[in-house]
């Protein structure tokens, strides 16, 4: 008989934190969502960054020479 009111209990308790984890995202969803919003955007930038990075000096159109002790051009 206990063990099955322990059950209950957990299972019921479990169901609360369900119901009210949902309610604070449904109450805070705009402080999730621009957080994650911005490290997503940092992480496509920082990708975006690398890919082009690959093509230094490589163009076509803008390579040159560098002169001796010069720097690339993109870091």
């Amino acid at each position: 008989m206990f063990y099955r009111t322990a059950n209950f209990c957990i299972i019921r308790i479990t169901l609360m934190v369900m119901v009210n984890f949902a309610q604070a995202v449904r109450d805070h969803w705009v402080h999730i969502l621009v957080p994650l919003g911005f490290v997503i955007g940092c992480y496509l930038d920082r990708r975006n960054d690398e890919k082009l990075s690959a093509f230094r000096n490589k163009s076509l159109l803008y390579r040159r020479e560098l002169k001796p002790g010069e720097e690339a051009t993109w870091k």
